[in-house]
């Protein structure tokens, strides 16, 4: 619903490494290494004769171009963007592609955790590959150079810097309002019936994580909840026994995180040795992976998947075809990437493809960069064909739309097992009041409404 989608605020809850959170507050400033060289002109990739009219177009293709952490210190976090636009791309092109045009991610980059080579790489695909659009995934996404070129940019909104320009379109929307949860947090923690709250984030330092939990406690407190802890400097890959102890002093019925999963998941050994009865909920942890290898320790906690239809809607013994977005997601990931296919940033690069065709279609048979921007920036009700709640894309590049549309999950049985929702309804869209928060109609277009 147009809030940015990153671990910890109005997000997907993606399962992030030590590195992608620290990295995430500084990387706004790598674009100070670029130049300013104008992208070309017209394309000149391989697929067909070039039109001329725009860079990464030809009489049959459209080349695009995609950068994402693959090897390095943040290897194996980020490296799914490529294989869900790829599988996205491939089920597109397989049933004629548009105009007559296959979509081709024709360069998959690597910025090998670094941020001199994510600009380095961004030169490439933009001054020498010509590549028509760029999808990215990196801790180190600098918008200078992109902007500066009006190159379509799409993908995982980790970096908070995506916010503002026409180009840049971060999967959910480009903005991080910290504020816009907040109804739907005291939705939770009501349906939990929690009467007190307890919050854990790391310090300054990691802005991604203190910024969401202090903002959180506070915006709890206005609204009236008992919060009795806000630990907002916890040591990041240390013990938690203290905070434990804490928690167990304060009489906390929940504590809401905001770390990395690998916290989360000793926060949840120190509290099952302690004996503490707690509820859990978890803004990061939605990974089937995680679950495989940690399910005695995640048994009863909440994660929270903000706006994308979760995979269990895929489970047809429960939602038959109410999600046939979901459907055609898993089914062609199976096909064409099977190594990604409950992949949370795979997810993102299928989201970011999808627009990607989008706006392509809505351009027209001549597409440019500057029409597609165009026509994309008209489209008010984007669901990812059907896997997202509604963004409206007039709006998204700087604010918010309303309501505010979680997908809450519990694991219950070692299975993640979506929550809250009425009847095959995986969504909880609640009102903009977080000291009464209500359950609203979903807005039209949303799956399963």
């Amino acid at each position: 619903m147009g809030k940015g989608r990153t671990a910890w605020t109005r997000s997907g809850a993606l399962v992030l490494g030590v590195a992608v959170i620290a990295a995430g507050c500084s990387s706004g400033g790598s674009a100070s290494n670029s130049t300013t060289t104008t992208a070309a002109s017209s394309s000149t990739t391989s697929g067909g004769k070039t039109t001329g009219t725009s860079p990464g177009v030809s009489t049959t293709q459209i080349s695009i171009g995609a950068i994402s952490s693959k090897t390095g210190q943040l290897a194996g976090y980020f490296d799914g963007l490529a294989p869900g636009m790829i599988a996205y791309f491939n089920t597109l092109n397989a049933n004629g592609g548009i105009n007559g045009r296959h979509i081709v991610l024709t360069d998959n980059l690597d910025d090998g955790g670094s941020p001199t080579q994510f600009i380095q790489d961004a030169h490439t695909l933009i001054d020498q590959d010509h590549v028509f659009a760029i999808g990215v995934a990196s801790a180190w996404f600098s918008p200078n150079y992109f902007v500066t070129t009006k190159t379509p940019t799409y993908g995982y909104n980790v970096s908070a810097n995506w916010q503002g320009a026409p180009n840049l379109y971060a999967v959910g929307g480009s903005t991080q309002v910290y504020a816009n949860g907040y109804s739907s947090l005291a939705y939770f923690i009501k349906k939990v019936a929690a009467k007190s709250v307890a919050f854990i984030s790391y310090g300054p330092s990691i802005a991604s994580s203190y910024d969401a939990c202090s903002s959180y406690a506070t915006g709890m407190k206005q609204a009236g909840f008992n919060v009795v802890l806000a630990d907002v400097g916890a040591q990041l890959g240390g013990s938690y026994s203290s905070d434990v102890q804490r928690l167990q002093q304060s009489g906390a019925q929940l504590v809401v995180t905001c770390m990395q999963a690998s916290d989360n998941i000793t926060l949840a050994r120190d509290i099952q040795q302690y004996g503490l009865k707690i509820k859990q909920f978890w803004l990061n942890g939605y990974d089937q992976a995680l679950l495989a290898q940690y399910g005695n320790l995640m048994e009863g906690v909440y994660v929270d998947n903000v706006g994308g239809v979760p995979f269990q809607a895929g489970d047809r013994s429960r939602y038959g075809n109410t999600y046939p977005g979901m459907l055609a997601y898993l089914a062609a990931m199976a096909k064409y990437e099977p190594n990604f296919v409950y992949n949370g940033v795979a997810f993102q690069g299928w989201q970011s493809a999808a627009l990607i065709a989008a706006g392509v279609k809505a351009a027209g048979k001549d597409p440019t960069q500057a029409s597609v921007i165009a026509a994309t920036n008209k489209i008010t009700n984007f669901t990812a064909s059907g896997v997202s709640a509604p963004v409206d894309w007039a709006v998204s590049h700087t604010g918010t739309t309303w309501p505010d549309c979680s997908s809450y999950i519990q694991v219950q049985g070692g299975k993640y097992v979506p929550v809250f929702g009425q009847g095959k309804q995986v969504f909880v869209c609640v009102n903009k009041n977080p000291k009464n928060p209500v359950p609203v109609t979903p807005m039209p277009g949303t799956p399963g409404a």
